[in-house]
């Protein structure tokens, strides 16, 4: 999976719209997976779909992170 850039999370930390979409998309799918449901229709028919109320929860989740992401110097051993 790839990352997301440091210099876009500095930038989404301070509210940056864009940035913060950016990283809305990066995380979009994976979202969409955690949210999804199965459901059975009227005939027995087991389907699944993304349910609005657990994405929009999710998405919460990610603003709340991003505002609370806290930076520190990395070791001296990080390459």
């Amino acid at each position: 999976m790839k990352r997301v850039p440091f210099p876009v999370i500095q930038v989404a930390k301070e509210f940056d719209p864009e940035a913060i979409e950016f990283v809305f998309r990066h995380f979009e799918g994976f979202i969409a997976s955690l949210s999804r449901v199965d459901c059975t229709d009227e005939y027995g028919n087991t389907y699944s779909q993304v349910d609005d109320d657990l994405r929009y929860q999710a998405e919460i989740a990610l603003f709340n992170a991003i505002s609370g992401f806290q930076f520190r110097e990395p070791p001296d051993e990080f390459v």
